[in-house]
């Protein structure tokens, strides 16, 4: 019985059985647990991989599309184009994304790390950078945007919508810059008359009784003007053009007339009180239909932006000029081949741009170089002052290529290269063989005779004194005094600096023009008197010579007192000088009558180095080329005082030199 239980228990069918039951039991918790964690692990990375795609396709959504300029906010500022062109901008998606990252980056962020903006090639985040409250942050921005080229059309007509003033005067004084930031000029109203008779309604309403003498005198000639062409012929010039220059430039009557007109409201422009009444007038848009109307005529571009320039010396004009469209024109005539019409574009710039500019370039005060703006600080100014019957953009010009020798050099051995020929060697070869400088040039009416002045009145003004003290004045104006200046004047420019140190001395609140100045450069200035003016004097009776043209007689005590106190101003400030005579006559009306203009014993000023040179009193100031002795002298000579400028500011500072080998 016993030994049948045990052979139950364990006969292998029972056992068999119930080992597999056991191992099926087992399996089945373990493929559970296993199953489970298998779920749990794809469901984490379904949803991982949701959450990544998501977040990349906010970061693609916000590389293409930025700030909507806070178009809901500015509505009414904005000037919106064809609605199919905005598609774009105008998606509601993908305004909702940018909404959401927009202050993502914060204003004071940006002040620390300003390459997160100018790293992008972004034209509306490099737009806000240029928008922002800080002046730093605004010019790198501003730079920044002049630098694109390669953006599409939309994108920048987008940008020209949304500048503001400051930004697109910035823009506009930014080298190469693309033109297409601009909008174009908005159209003047239709005129129902004649830009002449409109132009007498404006110059009329200029008249008051204490206006100047001469600008009545002009004013009264400008009204005289007639309607027909014969009275046309006996135009009056204004601003020394000449009838002749007038009729030379058009065959025109009425462009004659215009011109005639644009160079009395030139004239008058000068005066504040005008300026007031030319605006209350309507005369910006009148310029705006000139311009419209004979676009193609340089002179008449030439009267209008110098007419701009004055206008533009008073801050409270500035958006008249910039709400009449002017700064898109200005930005292509800055970079105009013709140098007059560049630097009158380049003086009005300067003047609007209030926000890189610290000064006032006046009437008669011309910024040379730089016309641009620059990252580059200012360590000196260099000022030239022209001649009798100069200018300050023909007087420094490089010497005309004329005659059997126009191929070659002034010594005769070497090639001038085509080409290479400069309307102003200052601003050409000075500019880049000196950095970091300044260059300004003045402007000033003379003239030989009073039969050919333009003015019969007030002729005490045209003296050495009262000219000298204007410009001092002006020059004030254009921060001189505040740095190292070199003063570089040719003929009778030379008394005038010597005058306006004289002044400057002499004036409490002036005298740093006098201890600033580190250099004076003399090209064939009569310090004892010119030949010309002598002769002049002489034939009194017919040749009816100027105030400017009696005092630069042969001995003249003016001279002689004027020639004394800068010697003594010379040696107490120890100012060094460098002068310039010439050798060669000078023709004089008819080929016949030469003569030397004024001769070495009166261009030598007894201080400083002097070289006789073998050219004419015209051609002094006028080097053949960048080889030629007269400019590497005069160019060895500003460096030799830009450096004693420089090492004055250290010992100013209270700097010492550390002895290196120490």
């Amino acid at each position: 019985m016993f030994r049948g239980l045990v052979y139950k228990l364990y006969r292998p069918g029972w056992y068999t059985i119930f080992v597999r039951k056991q191992f099926y039991h087992t399996r089945k918790k373990h493929t559970r647990k296993i199953q489970y964690s298998v779920g749990v692990f794809t469901v984490l990375a379904i949803c991982g991989a949701v959450v990544y795609f998501e977040f990349r396709y906010l970061g693609n959504e916000f590389s293409k599309v930025t700030d909507v300029f806070d178009t809901e906010k500015n509505k009414s500022t904005y000037i919106y184009l064809d609605p199919e062109k905005q598609e774009s901008f105008q998606d509601t998606k993908k305004r909702s994304h940018v909404r959401k990252i927009k202050d993502f980056i914060s204003e004071k962020s940006v002040k620390h790390l300003p390459w997160i903006y100018t790293k992008k090639d972004n034209p509306k985040s490099l737009l806000k950078l240029a928008r922002s409250s800080d002046q730093g942050l605004r010019c790198l921005g501003v730079k920044q945007l002049s630098k694109h080229h390669d953006w599409e059309d939309y994108q920048y007509r987008n940008i020209a919508q949304a500048l503001d003033t400051r930004t697109m005067i910035g823009l506009a004084r930014s080298q190469d810059v693309d033109p297409r930031f601009f909008l174009p000029m908005p159209k003047a109203p239709p005129s129902k008359v004649w830009l002449e008779d409109e132009y007498r309604t404006l110059i009329s309403s200029l008249q008051n009784e204490d206006l100047d003498k001469c600008l009545k005198h002009f004013s009264t000639k400008a009204l005289q003007l007639g309607n027909n062409a014969d009275e046309r012929d006996s135009l009056f010039s204004f601003g020394g053009t000449g009838l002749e220059f007038a009729k030379s430039v058009s065959s025109v009557p009425e462009e004659r007339v215009e011109i005639v007109c644009l160079q009395a409201l030139a004239s008058h422009s000068a005066d504040f009180r005008c300026c007031q009444n030319i605006i209350k007038m309507g005369g910006v848009q009148l310029l705006q239909q000139t311009y419209t109307k004979r676009h193609k005529s340089i002179v008449i571009r030439r009267q209008i932006a110098k007419t701009l320039g004055n206008l533009s010396v008073h801050q409270c004009f500035h958006e008249e000029i910039v709400r009449a469209g002017w700064v898109t024109v200005l930005s292509r005539w800055i970079s105009s081949s013709d140098l007059t019409l560049s630097l009158h574009a380049a003086r009005t710039l300067a003047n609007l741009d209030t926000d890189f500019v610290s000064c006032t370039y006046d009437d008669g005060v011309y910024l040379i170089h730089p016309i641009y703006r620059q990252k580059e600080s200012i360590n000196a100014d260099i000022v030239f002052v022209h001649g009798l019957l100069g200018g300050p953009f023909k007087t420094w010009r490089q010497q005309d290529r004329k005659g059997p020798g126009a191929d070659k050099s002034s010594d005769g051995t070497e090639s001038v290269k085509k080409g290479t020929y400069t309307f102003c060697w200052p601003k050409d070869w000075l500019a880049k063989d000196c950095g970091n400088i300044r260059i300004l040039s003045v402007e000033y009416d003379t003239d030989l005779s009073t039969w050919n002045a333009n003015c019969p009145f007030e002729t005490e003004k045209r003296s050495l004194t009262v000219r000298a003290s204007s410009i001092l004045q002006k020059l004030k104006k254009a921060d001189i005094g505040s740095r190292p200046i070199i003063w570089v004047g040719h003929s009778m420019g030379g008394l005038l600096i010597k005058q306006i140190l004289s002044i400057a001395d002499d004036t409490p609140g002036l005298d740093n023009i006098v201890n600033n100045t580190v250099g004076v450069l003399f090209y064939s200035t009569p310090h004892r008197g010119s030949s010309l003016a002598h002769l002049s004097n002489q034939a009194s009776l017919i040749v009816a010579p100027t105030v400017e043209v009696k005092e630069m007689g042969r001995d003249s005590p003016m001279l002689r007192r004027l020639h004394k106190d800068f010697q003594q101003l010379v040696m107490e400030h120890g100012i060094p000088c460098l002068s310039f005579g010439e050798l060669e006559k000078t023709q004089i009306r008819t080929p016949k009558l030469k003569m030397l203009i004024v001769p070495p014993e009166s261009s030598d000023p007894g201080i400083g180095e002097f070289h006789a040179m073998k050219t004419s009193h015209l051609n002094i100031c006028k080097p053949w080329d960048k080889d030629s002795e007269l400019y590497t002298e005069t160019l060895k000579f500003i460096r030799r005082c830009l450096l004693q400028g420089r090492i004055e500011n250290i010992l100013k500072a209270g700097m010492t030199f550390k002895d290196p080998d120490r």
